[in-house]
């Protein structure tokens, strides 16, 4: 098929749907951030053009999503956005328990915290807590991975029946070989060692010498899985595995009620099965 030019292109759709990514973009660097910020700030960071970025961020206030300082020339969300997820908590996972259980897991650990929930071949990383490490690995919330090729993916692919995650490896194996390291009946045997031990625990997977552990927290009342990771470079986790898959199982516990709507059992951990680095 011939690749198409620019005057074959639904300019409108395109432009709007090019806007429509912006915006949200801009709420989750707000969700990052969590201070006033200026044009500049969001331009800079997100890689927008100077022009398209003021024009977005005033529309927002226009439409009274955002607050602005004109003095100081800052820009925050407003109380309508706060307003606007209120009604989700109750439909779909317990979230303000989900935000503290991943507040504690970087407190205490210092990783990076993701969770993360499946987009049909993919892990969409959903929420993102930066961490403080010495050396730390930058990740963008809305990230998208080949379920084989992540921790927290493997994660979620071994909650399918092992029909449809051995179609799912093989669909990842046909988009991106560049990511293969294992064969598909090497990813399927550890997948069999997570459903077992209840986590993922791996070693430059995605990144040289960053290190992921990830858990299944919850189920969505749609009875989608949802994961929790930590990771951090992997001299971080050297002596402090065990230590940190106690404290995820602790911090679930104490943190997510198993009786909560739209919460299974959580599967129990199993530290016994040696790993290596």
């Amino acid at each position: 098929m011939p690749k198409a030019t620019q005057s074959d292109m639904p300019n409108t759709q395109s432009a709007t749907v090019k806007s429509a990514a912006r915006v949200l973009e801009i709420f989750e660097y707000f969700d990052e951030m969590r201070r006033p910020v200026t044009i500049h700030d969001v331009a800079e960071t997100l890689g927008y053009p100077h022009s398209s970025t003021a024009a977005l961020l005033k529309s927002l206030v226009a439409l009274g999503y955002l607050d602005h300082d004109e003095k100081a020339k800052t820009f925050f969300p407003s109380i309508r956005i706060s307003l606007l997820g209120n009604w989700i908590e109750a439909e779909t996972l317990p979230v303000r328990n989900i935000h503290r259980l991943m507040q504690h897991l970087s407190d205490e650990t210092g990783c990076t915290v993701i969770l993360a929930m499946r987009s049909g071949a993919y892990v969409q990383y959903i929420k993102v807590l930066q961490g403080t490490t010495p050396i730390r690995f930058h990740v963008k919330p809305s990230t998208r991975r080949l379920l084989p090729f992540s921790t927290i993916g493997r994660v979620l692919l071994a909650t399918l029946p092992q029909a449809k995650a051995h179609k799912q490896i093989e669909e990842a194996f046909s988009r991106d070989l560049k990511s293969v390291t294992q064969t598909p009946a090497q990813i399927e045997d550890d997948l069999a060692k997570i459903r077992r031990r209840g986590y993922a625990f791996y070693t430059g997977l995605v990144t040289p010498n960053a290190t992921m552990l990830a858990v299944q927290v919850a189920k969505t009342r749609t009875g989608e899985p949802v994961a929790i990771g930590i990771a951090a470079p992997k001299e971080h986790f050297r002596d402090r595995k065990q230590a940190y898959v106690d404290l995820m199982r602790q911090a679930i516990e104490t943190c997510l009620t198993q009786r909560t709507r739209g919460v299974d059992e959580l599967a129990p951990f199993d530290i016994a099965e040696e790993e290596t680095y």
